[in-house]
């Protein structure tokens, strides 16, 4: 999701910016923290996603892979 962007200084553990830039397979640092960044995002929309169907099950959670 591209949305308006700035420049933005920023004091940051280099040695991190390149641990997350390998692990994301990013070509760029910007790319490294606008990926970082998505993975964020989603990562808390899948956990409220998630609490939400826990909650409408009552907790009640079951495999799909075992036969009844």
């Amino acid at each position: 999701m591209a949305g308006k962007v700035s420049r933005k200084n920023y004091r940051i553990d280099v040695t991190r910016l390149e641990r997350a830039r390998k692990a994301l397979g990013a070509r760029t640092e910007t790319e490294t923290i606008h990926r970082a960044l998505d993975l964020v995002a989603n990562e808390v929309a899948l956990a409220k996603a998630l609490r939400r169907l826990v909650l409408k099950g009552h907790g009640h959670i079951e495999s799909l892979d075992e036969d009844p």
